[in-house]
């Protein structure tokens, strides 16, 4: 079978001789020196076959002339060179388009726009912002993609002032325009995206020990979207820090009710302060309350450890069989296990569920797919903001 890289490069060769054939007659109207001999084709295939494929990428790219018919297969190749992950070959290519004097305006503001993409691909995110702004002044058609990009700019910079400034100044736009379904949606998403940022940015605060700047950030965030939860965990941590545990407490506990789902990823700061408060007790009546109401074989493994933590193995090892009964996971199974390991013969039998509890442990994004064992509230895949999960396995 052939290297990947191989059968790419065999792909672009396809697509440069198509393009060619098509282009040939308009390549006339280029000048004699954007006109290229078809001996350059037989020259690309050799360097292919002898394995030089910089080479071979080269004589293909220079193969075909650039004019207003043939762009398109450059962009194509530009792009397809940057997924790969060949960024430098995609910025040479969509460089040399913008060079190309006779192109139309709409095809240079394209190729602008490739190449800004190429450069936080690359991570020169300083380069990429500069060619973004150029293009919003420079086209109204692709202001709305330049944008996206900018945001994604900020994002990836941290500079969370100007990515709230740009996502205030897209919402208003949003709220001018008719409302429908879609509009709303559209708003919404977006006044989630502004408390997310406002989070990131309170979190940065924190790093710093600037507890009020910190909350003064946070309750921002709230006022963009009430149901987030992540502003509350930031002023619970604030509260800690400034010795006001039960108003932690209570805080954590609320946030618990709203969105049980995401219980886990602030358990350990909710003992923490049950410890501090001595009503480590209330934890058993908040997760019951939640299962009576949300058959979560996570809420129920959390239930289990209270149990464990208070001695009592046997309602531990109930409520776990119970959701075995009920909706059986890896990870029950692994606890089951270990709590049985006594009557388990086969110590075997308990590691092989242990592996397979840690296997299967992770955060899956509801979006792009991306997984990891670690939970973030915007997925490093596909950038969106809160759609990592724990699937039930």
């Amino acid at each position: 079978m052939a290297e990947p890289n191989t059968l790419l490069l065999a792909l672009l060769f396809l697509a440069v001789a198509a393009g060619w054939v098509l282009g040939r007659g308009a390549s006339g109207r280029d000048e004699e020196k954007d006109q290229t001999p078809p001996s350059q084709y037989y020259l690309g295939l050799n360097f292919l076959l002898d394995g030089e494929q910089e080479s071979a990428l080269k004589a293909f790219s220079e193969a075909l002339a650039v004019n207003a018919e043939t762009f398109e297969t450059h962009i194509t190749f530009g792009s397809l060179l940057r997924k790969r992950g060949e960024v430098d070959n995609a910025i040479k290519i969509h460089q040399s388009l913008l060079s190309r004097t006779k192109l139309p305006d709409a095809q240079k503001n394209q190729a602008h726009l490739e190449l800004a993409k190429d450069f936080i691909a690359a991570g020169l995110l300083d380069r990429a912002e500069q060619l973004l702004k150029d293009l919003i002044e420079l086209s109204t058609e692709h202001e709305a993609d330049a944008n996206i990009l900018l945001l994604e700019v900020f994002e990836a910079s941290r500079d969370w002032e100007q990515a709230r400034v740009l996502a205030e100044s897209q919402l208003k736009q949003v709220l001018a325009a008719t409302v429908t379904p879609a509009s709303k949606a559209k708003a919404d998403k977006m006044k989630a995206r502004l408390c997310n940022y406002c989070c990131e940015a309170a979190e940065d605060q924190e790093v710093n020990k600037a507890w009020t700047a910190a909350r003064n950030e946070a309750a921002e965030g709230l006022r963009w979207d009430d149901s987030s939860i992540w502003p509350h965990l930031i002023m619970a941590r604030i509260d800690v820090e400034e010795g006001a545990t039960q108003q932690a407490f209570d805080r954590l506990m609320s946030a618990a009710k709203v969105a049980p789902n995401r219980l886990p990823e602030f358990i350990d700061p909710l003992r923490e302060a049950c410890d501090a408060l001595g009503c480590r007790g209330r934890l058993v009546s908040l997760i019951s309350g939640l299962l009576e109401t949300r058959d979560d074989p996570q809420l129920r493994s959390l239930l289990a450890d209270e149990y464990l933590s208070n001695g009592n193995e046997a309602a531990a090892l109930e409520i776990i069989v119970q959701g075995l009964e009920k909706k059986p996971t890896s990870a029950l199974l692994q606890k089951a296990l270990e709590l049985m390991s006594e009557q388990v013969s086969c110590p075997a039998v308990v590691e092989a569920a242990q592996k397979l509890s840690i296997k299967q442990s992770t955060y899956l994004c509801g979006v792009c797919g991306f997984h990891g064992p670690s939970f973030y509230w915007q997925c490093p895949g596909c950038k969106n903001w809160d759609t990592l999960y724990r699937p039930a396995r």
